[in-house]
């Protein structure tokens, strides 16, 4: 059953499409992950993002003044911290949503619960579903998320960027000889989870020169065994934090441990596809520029 609240904000919002005779005429519109094409009366200025990165390239695109509810964690850049708070990703209230009054709500299509979006659509709010799965397509968030706020020229300034700097980083940093050396991204410890096909840091490694050992694995993070690592025996294994790293020198057979290259990497620049996954873009490729150096001494 809905709230007096949700009962009071649907009738009123039926009332208003009843009494405009004409239909009005989009004035903005970007197409999102889904392929929908989402229209815009006016650029939305009651916005509610559903997913840390959201928020983060909102801000990049000039548009944060606009954001009026976020979730969890979304905590950069540090303004970011007073947004209303809805819970966390998977936990998110309809009624606290419908609250707030958006006149645009950006779903993360791999992170917003089914049902949570089924029921967004059936009510009728305004919504677009953000899913990146390459450096392009951050850019192409980028520019959507602007014209639906009314920061056309920042969005295409932040996109234009991203290339810039994508192109700086791979002709100074890339490998250029030798085999590409295999990586191990940990993403937890456990389980054990690591990236699958699917994932974005797949692209980003590649443009560094090297592979994911688990880039055969279906799905985004999938959980991989001891076992599989240490079959694969990466040249580099990347993790979280120092205590995963201290974990894997208890296997000294791994190339990686005995050659010292294993990584300490922020996950907020390797987890968010945001502008700021460039810089863990810069430290895996200077990470792995250095062991092809030392590779050949």
């Amino acid at each position: 059953m809905y709230s007096k609240e949700l009962k009071t904000y649907l009738l009123t919002a039926l009332l208003l499409c009843l009494i405009t005779q004409a239909p009005a005429q989009a004035t903005v519109f970007a197409t999102d992950s889904n392929g929908r094409r989402v229209e815009l009366i006016e650029p939305a200025t009651r916005v509610v993002a559903l997913a840390p990165h959201i928020v983060e390239n909102l801000y990049s695109v000039g548009a944060q003044s606009a954001i009026v509810g976020a979730v969890q964690y979304s905590d950069y850049p540090e303004s970011a911290k007073t947004i209303p708070r809805l819970g966390g990703v998977g936990s998110i209230s309809l009624e606290s949503i419908v609250a707030l009054k958006p006149d645009l709500i950006i779903l993360w299509g791999s992170g917003t619960p089914t049902g949570l979006r089924a029921n967004i659509e059936r009510l009728g709010l305004p919504y677009f579903v953000d899913e990146i799965h390459s450096l392009e397509e951050l850019g192409d968030s980028l520019e959507a998320l602007s014209a639906l706020t009314g920061h056309p020229a920042e969005g295409l300034a932040a996109a234009t960027q991203l290339e810039e700097d994508l192109s700086e980083i791979a002709g100074e940093r890339s490998l250029t000889q030798g085999v590409p050396p295999g990586v191990f991204l940990q993403l937890w410890d456990q389980p054990l989870q690591s990236i699958g096909k699917e994932h974005l840091l797949n692209e980003v490694i590649e443009r560094c020169g090297a592979y994911s050992i688990t880039r055969g694995i279906t799905g985004l993070a999938p959980l991989v065994s001891l076992e599989q690592v240490l079959v694969k025996d990466p040249a580099i294994i990347i993790t979280e934090s120092l205590a995963q790293a201290r974990h894997w020198s208890k296997y000294p057979q791994l190339r990686a441990v005995r050659e010292g290259n294993i990584a300490v990497i922020n996950p907020d620049l390797l987890h968010r596809p945001t502008l700021r996954l460039l810089e863990g873009m810069r430290q895996i490729c200077n990470r792995l520029a250095s062991q092809s150096v030392n590779a050949s001494d």
